[in-house]
């Protein structure tokens, strides 16, 4: 089953001590590049999360963010420095002192100085139970991406059944047209040939000629590797393992036989069969970009 690497989850767990909200968002990547996002104390626990997720997930671009609150207190506090604030009651002070102007600092007077206070996240870690705290709402929101990222994956599979379908009904009908039209192609050869070559040739040399001739323009061997593809396609869809990088190398197999159709042949049937293929391979190509 195709899993796509596109997709969106968020998950909320909590406990007697924490709130814990947790959000996933993956794009399509080469390979797994984890980026995670979360509250001060949390930092240790990076690796412990890029393990699980990759214990997931096998390729994408995936970013990860998590939110700790603790129940009851705010998630936020507020620093003071100190020494900046020592500094601005000595500079008020002197500045009164300097102007003869009595100095009586309020304590308005120093929670109004701006500069010497800061909002910051508070350390909500508390030690070894901090992954226990968050582990319950990543695994929710990997399963919620996990189901997201099949569903979206079964969609794409689908198309490719249909464009697969398309691409074997074309090549049938390439060969079919090949067949037919080969006695009239080593006529017309055989024709041309001797017109060149005249009466001064063995006509053992003209049909030999004429072979040459008929074999560069003969497409079994490259319809029977496309149709190999075809088969090996099927097979690796199947599997239950990632394979976008597979599908992606058998794309482009896909499209070199078309190619090498497509110039080995004059016929105007077959060049426009031959486009309708190079047309479906271009769509599975873009899609198959964003299978894990």
């Amino acid at each position: 089953m195709l899993k796509s690497m596109t997709g969106f989850s968020r998950a909320q767990t909590e406990n007697d001590a924490h709130e814990v909200v947790v959000e996933i968002r993956s794009v399509n990547h080469r390979y797994l590049d984890v980026k995670t996002r979360g509250p001060a104390g949390t930092a240790f626990l990076e690796k412990q999360f890029r393990d699980r997720i990759s214990s997931e997930l096998d390729r994408g671009k995936v970013d990860v963010s998590i939110r700790l609150k603790a129940i009851g207190e705010s998630a936020s506090e507020i620093e003071i420095d100190r020494p900046l604030m020592k500094e601005f009651v000595r500079v008020a002070t002197e500045l009164g002192q300097a102007s003869g102007i009595a100095t009586t600092l309020q304590l308005s007077d120093l929670l109004s100085f701006s500069p010497a206070f800061h909002v910051r996240e508070r350390d909500l870690s508390d030690g070894t139970t901090l992954w226990d705290t968050i582990e319950p709402a990543l695994t929710q929101a990997l399963n919620a991406l996990a189901s997201m990222r099949a569903a979206e994956g079964a969609e794409t599979e689908a198309d490719f059944d249909a464009r697969i379908a398309t691409l074997a009904e074309h090549v049938d009908n390439i060969e079919k047209l090949s067949d037919s039209k080969r006695e009239a192609r080593r006529a017309e050869l055989e024709s041309k040939v001797a017109e060149l070559v005249g009466s001064a040739v063995e006509p053992a040399t003209i049909a030999m000629e004429t072979a040459r001739l008929v074999e560069r323009g003969d497409i079994a061997e490259e319809i029977t590797r496309f149709r190999s593809h075809l088969e090996l396609w099927k097979g690796t869809v199947a599997t239950p393992s990632s394979c976008g990088k597979k599908l992606d190398f058998i794309v482009q197999e896909m499209n070199r036989e078309v190619n090498t159709i497509g110039s080995k042949c004059q016929d105007a049937e077959i060049a426009e069969l031959v486009i309708a293929m190079k047309s479906e391979i271009e769509r599975i190509r873009e899609q198959v970009q964003n299978i894990e």
